[in-house]
């Protein structure tokens, strides 16, 4: 099976090099000819499913538990997206939390008395 892509690359791919009959047609329509004429550069903010986390993967990966990851919600703190019940999550939101809230601390040690 190959690798998932993103629908503009499809869309781009069949407006650039239409094989058959129903791709030629949806060749001319103007959403692919805009399509086409997008640059590169606009296209990179778009996310792909990839990108996207369940609220259980959240929790399994940050180790916390259900009610911690409410609380992130409710504060504002972790951004999220919901389709009915279901509730997602974006890696580069929750990578932008732990990179902002990340500490370095020095530990030292505490020398035996002689």
């Amino acid at each position: 099976m190959s690798e998932p892509r993103h629908i503009s690359e499809i869309l781009r791919e069949i407006a650039q090099n239409p094989q058959n009959a129903f791709e030629k047609i949806i060749a001319q329509l103007p959403c692919m000819q805009s399509l086409l004429k997008k640059p590169s550069s606009e296209r990179e903010g778009e996310t792909t499913l990839e990108d996207w986390l369940d609220g259980q993967s959240v929790m399994l990966i940050l180790h916390i538990s259900p009610r911690t990851l409410q609380t992130l919600r409710s504060n504002g703190t972790l951004p999220f997206s919901r389709i009915g019940n279901k509730i997602y999550y974006r890696k580069q939101d929750i990578l932008k939390i732990l990179n902002d809230h990340y500490i370095m601390k020095k530990i030292s040690r505490k020398r035996k008395p002689e």
